[in-house]
Formats: C-alpha cells, sequence, structure tokens
C-alpha cells in the first residue's frame, strides 16, 4: 500500500485542486495544513531552505516540492490513479 501525504493550506487553488483529485480516489491520503499544523509546516521549512511552501507531495520515499497541475497529473498517471 503506498504511503501518500500532501502539505497544503486551506483556501489554496493548488492545494485544494490535489485534494479533491486524492479524495476521488480510493487511495487512502494524510493531509496537513501547514497554517495550523506546526510540525508540518517546520518540516517544510526544513525542505525549502527555511521557507515554508506548498503544495508539497509525499509518495513513499519520493517528495515533490510545489508541483504543477501537470506534474501533480503525471505523477497520478503514474500511481495509476484514476478520479
Amino acid at each position: 500500500m503506498m504511503k501518500i501525504t500532501l502539505y497544503g493550506k486551506q483556501g489554496h487553488a493548488y492545494t485544494v485542486a490535489f485534494k479533491n483529485f486524492l479524495n476521488s480516489t480510493d487511495v487512502p491520503y494524510t493531509y496537513k495544513d501547514i497554517s495550523k499544523d506546526v510540525e508540518a509546516r517546520e518540516h517544510s521549512k526544513e525542505l525549502y531552505n527555511g521557507v515554508a511552501k506548498f503544495p508539497t507531495l509525499f509518495v513513499d520515499d519520493q517528495v515533490f516540492l510545489t508541483p504543477t497541475t501537470e506534474e501533480f497529473n503525471k505523477i497520478m498517471q503514474d500511481l495509476k490513479l484514476r478520479a
């Protein structure tokens, strides 16, 4: 079973779109809002040299830093995930 985690922020367009896609699949995932989750925010800062950026997508051991919609869609296709 793959492990998917998404860091984002409430109301942020990419975050909302990525969450909507993931919600429409059968794959469980973890969502962390970096404006509310201190641990996720600190982890985000480590990934982006001291700046908390988003969205960040984690798939098993892979980390995708601020993927665009096109990149996100390609990752989902590679994982064979369909909405």
